[in-house]
């Protein structure tokens, strides 16, 4: 007797020489993916494959000259379960070259026309090099960009030389599947592009100031009063469209922040604009006439470098929120678009989910996604209801049963009576709830902003003293230490310190695999003190597998070879885990629904399903079995007993595994002092087994959850005072992930728990969570000294400006070493650093 259980390692060298098949098990790999081989794996080309969908993408990606480069750049991912159908991929297919789809959801461009698309099973640079290839292996392709965070490939082709359709089925080779995207969401709006020319004008026109001063500065001035009044006079025709078109946006805010504290009686509500703007006037007009009379210091290059500078740090919070914003159109595709009606003639016809009406009967063939909520009216089969209730085990349904849309049809066709169908379906309620949630969430607000009006009543109060000040010693020189105040007090470093510190961090993150989709939410972070989990798919892989393997390793490829002629999720999940059969007969095949299946291999009698059917229809007891199928069911698996022969052979733990680092991140999260929870749709009984593996007992842990029980239990937690993070990967978690202060989404998840969410992660596990806590307390901390630092800066400027100590010069020239110091320690902060703890910092 032997036990043998699936697992990931990581892959040496992928496009190494081949994986010898007599090798042990466990010394044997996927040539493609790198999961673990069963004793009979596929073998293509003296190479070992899991499945025929690895040999297949292998030999496609060799075909094309492409494999060494992928394999060099490809980091393995999570092995996703592929249950599409080719009927399913058919529909999408249509969609894509419909004349509708082309002239609703396609832009025009110079080389034809642009289009955006979800690409599923995007994971990694290797993958993001192997899409942008295409261009360079299809006709009619001019430009392929990928977003790789968002699983978006923006497309320009010419629909004369190539159908999407053929993009969809040439990607569909190495395993990526294409889905509609609907809608501009994502895209940079007008004010973002208006931004981003301006930020661009005035750093071209902030650069040509400086060359001219740096002349000056090096001793121009003392060569000649000709050359030094041309290079000033350079400079103030430069400035000029600086100021007026660069500063535009801070003259505008501060007059209307102006406006609204005058009417208001309440100078509170003076923007931080006030001051940058004051100090930019005033400055300007100084230099001008500095300019004009030839007398006195000319300070063009400070002023349009701080205009260019704070044009930046307000594009990089603009571009943030857009990208935080883009929600609505991801989930759009979620559910399918195109459907197959039933005429009453019996013919059926494929039409948009927008044509269906109530009443009207649909066919959903096996693997495809059900596209409406209804009733069966014909038919038998079993549906995997994880998009909903996140159950990772199928559920029967006859006729007569109600199929909610986005349920997955797993094993025969069926005939739906549609109630209702696009947003009026349960799924599109729910989101539709995460779309109004993100448009009305309330903003985090930063420490800056609430400093600001104090700052700017700080500034201008101390701008007035000093000028009554000085004109009472004397008048002359009264001007000049004002502007010398306003210019060293410039704001600049307090309005950059936040943006800055923010991209820096979220950036950094990213690199860790660890998307951050605001800046809000990382501050939200640093207050959780509540984290809820989902099971399935979060502290679980999420997908049916053969977990362990108690018998004789021979007849694993028996077994292998008869549940390959099946499509139930156990018989999946051992063909997936111990690798498909080839030539091997199989005949009399039998298949009892929600019982297993019989049949016989190389003329050997086959038998496999559950333990008791077995024993019936073997006519022997499974007693000598019996404490592996208990010990398989106290670890909350389903155990499959396997006879050959009419001889017990074995007992399979099929089931969903729990991830290796799930113990340790409770673990982390309970010594930071976060009180732990899980909130599951699975079956009570499973979410309890993996509670008590995780040591969270009683109330901590419920399953039979619905999303909207968990929205609720969320919004409970937040109403007794609680800060509640939630991680999840499905659709039944997206309402949850946008209850909560901060939502993160494992990588993997569904495409509408990676809208619904703050955060997602596409490295595999749960632990990166832990990092994700760290990180933001670390950017937060650099945030508050930075803000610290530069209040203290401004401070000290101010008080010598005061003093008379500083001359405009002098502060033109100091002014930005405020900026350079914030700049310094927003980019050597310690967030998301290459180590990151093991566990969290203790709070």
């Amino acid at each position: 007797m032997s036990t043998v259980a699936t697992d990931r390692t990581p892959l040496k060298s992928r496009a190494a020489k081949a994986t010898d098949v007599s090798t042990t098990i466990a010394d044997s790999h996927c040539a493609h993916c790198g999961m673990r081989l069963g004793s009979t794996p596929v073998v293509k080309d003296d190479r070992g494959f899991c499945c025929n969908s690895c040999a297949t993408a292998f030999g496609a990606l060799s075909d094309s000259g492409l494999d060494e480069e992928f394999y060099s750049l490809q980091v393995l991912p999570e092995k996703p379960a592929n249950t599409a159908s080719d009927a399913s991929k058919n529909l999408q297919l249509k969609e894509l070259d419909s004349p509708q789809f082309i002239e609703e959801h396609t832009r025009p461009d110079n080389a034809g026309r642009s289009v955006d698309l979800f690409v599923d099973g995007m994971h990694c640079a290797a993958c993001v090099w192997l899409i942008e290839r295409l261009p360079f292996e299809m006709e009619g392709i001019a430009v392929a960009r990928v977003d790789l965070p968002r699983a978006r490939l923006s497309l320009t082709f010419d629909p004369a030389q190539v159908k999407l359709s053929k993009v969809a089925e040439w990607l569909a080779k190495f395993g990526y599947t294409v889905r509609p995207m609907r809608g501009e969401g994502g895209r940079p709006t007008d004010a973002e592009r208006k931004l981003l020319l301006r930020m661009g004008v005035a750093w071209a026109l902030a650069g040509n100031v400086m060359l001219v001063t740096f002349a000056l500065y090096s001793g121009l001035q003392a060569e000649g009063s000709g050359l030094a009044t041309a290079a000033r006079w350079i400079s103030l025709t430069l400035s000029i469209p600086a100021v007026f078109y660069g500063g535009a946006p801070f003259f505008r805010r501060a007059w209307a922040s102006m406006r609204s504290a005058i009417k208001a009686h309440d100078f509170r509500r003076l923007h931080m604009d006030m001051p940058i703007a004051l100090g930019i006037l005033v400055g300007f007009l100084h230099s001008m006439w500095a300019t004009l009379s030839g007398n006195g210091e000319v300070w063009f290059d400070s002023i349009t470098v701080l205009i260019a500078a704070l044009l930046t740090a307000r594009w990089l919070q603009l571009r943030s929120r857009r990208l935080a914003g883009e929600a609505s159109d991801r989930l759009l595709a979620l559910v399918p678009s195109m459907v197959r009606r039933v005429r009453a003639d019996g013919q059926i016809e494929v039409v948009r989910v927008d044509d269906i009406d109530a009443g009207d009967l649909v066919e959903v063939p096996a693997g495809e996604v059900v596209p409406v909520d209804g009733v069966i009216a014909e038919g038998e089969s079993r549906l995997n209801n994880a998009v909903i209730t996140g159950e990772s085990r199928p559920e029967a349904v006859v006729s007569g049963g109600r199929v909610v849309a986005g349920a997955t049809n797993l094993s025969s066709p069926l005939r739906v009576r549609v109630e209702a169908a696009g947003e009026a379906t349960r799924v599109g309620k729910l989101l539709a709830w995460v779309r109004n949630a993100e448009e009305h969430k309330a903003p985090v607000v930063l420490l800056a902003d609430r400093i600001g009006g104090y700052f700017v009543l700080g500034v201008l109060a101390l701008a007035a003293l000093t000028a009554a000040l000085w004109i009472s010693i004397d008048p002359t020189v009264a001007a000049q230490h004002v502007v010398a105040l306003l210019v060293i007090t410039c704001p600049c470093a307090l309005g950059m310190a936040t943006p800055l510190a923010m991209s820096v961090a979220a950036g950094r993150a990213a690199r860790h695999g660890l998307f951050i989709k605001s800046d809000e939410a990382t501050q939200q972070l640093t207050t959780i003190d509540t984290v809820i989990l989902d099971k399935t798919g979060t502290l679980t892989e999420g997908q049916m597998t053969l977990v362990e393997w108690t018998g004789s390793t021979d007849a694993l490829e028996l077994l292998a070879a008869l549940e390959s002629q099946s499509n139930h999720p156990i018989a999946e999940a051992l063909v997936r885990s111990v690798g498909p059969t080839e030539n091997i007969g199989v005949v009399g095949i039998e298949a009892v629904a929600g019982a297993g299946i019989r049949g016989f291999v190389d003329g050997r009698e086959v038998v496999v399903g559950r333990p008791d059917w077995v024993a019936v229809v073997t006519g022997v007891s499974t007693d000598s079995v019996q404490p592996d199928i208990e010990r398989v069911a106290l670890l909350g698996y389903t155990p499959v007993v396997a006879a050959v022969d009419r001889q017990i052979v074995g007992v399979a733990a099929i089931g969903d595994r729990l991830r290796d680092d799930a113990a340790q991140l409770v673990r982390a999260l309970e010594l930071s002092g976060k009180e732990v929870h899980i909130l599951s749709g699975d079956h009570p009984e499973a979410v309890a087994v993996v509670a008590e593996r995780l040591g969270l007992v009683g109330e901590r842990a419920r399953g039979g959850v619905s999303p909207e029980e968990k929205r609720a239990a969320i919004e409970h937690l937040q109403e007794e005072g609680s800060s509640v993070l939630m991680v999840g990967d499905g659709v039944n978690d997206a309402v949850a992930l946008q209850a909560a202060d901060v939502g993160v989404a494992v990588g993997g998840g569904s495409t509408a728990s990676l809208v619904a969410a703050d955060v997602f992660m596409t490295r595999p596990g749960v632990e990166p969570v832990s990092e994700l806590l760290h990180g933001s307390e670390a950017v937060m901390r650099t945030i508050r000294v930075t803000l610290g630092v530069s209040l203290l800066y401004n401070l000290i400027g101010a008080s010598a400006a005061m003093a008379g100590l500083v001359t405009p010069l002098v502060a033109a020239v100091a002014m930005p070493v405020s900026s350079l110091l914030v700049v310094a320690m927003a980019i050597l902060q310690p967030s998301f650093r290459d180590q990151q703890p093991q566990s969290l910092k203790h709070q």
